[in-house]
């Protein structure tokens, strides 16, 4: 594990201690987890909107997420993004399926 350092405000550091002492854990941990979770939802974020612009396939955007194609796909429909329907689109998505 590497060691990062970062400069929180007041209000950040409070919250990581709250949460860290809710979940029983040490602040550091509680740190990575929120991290974590933080990345889960830009990654998610990214990847909507780059299906969304269709620059990535569904392929592509779930694995770049952790999602399955499947779950990825009730994610859109949650979202209401639109997925590539077209011949040539789905031609791409079982490309990239095939690597």
């Amino acid at each position: 594990m590497k060691t990062t350092s970062i400069r929180l405000e007041e209000n950040q550091e409070r919250e990581i201690e709250e949460y860290a002492k809710k979940n029983q854990v040490d602040k550091s941990t509680a740190a990575r987890q929120i991290i974590e979770k933080g990345l889960q939802v830009v990654k998610r974020q990214e990847s909507l909107e780059n299906v969304r612009l269709r620059r990535w396939t569904v392929w592509k955007a779930a694995q770049y997420c952790g999602e399955s194609y499947r779950s990825f796909l009730r994610i859109l429909r949650e979202e209401n993004i639109p997925y590539p329907l077209s011949i040539e689109e789905l031609e791409r998505e079982l490309g990239e399926n095939s690597d």
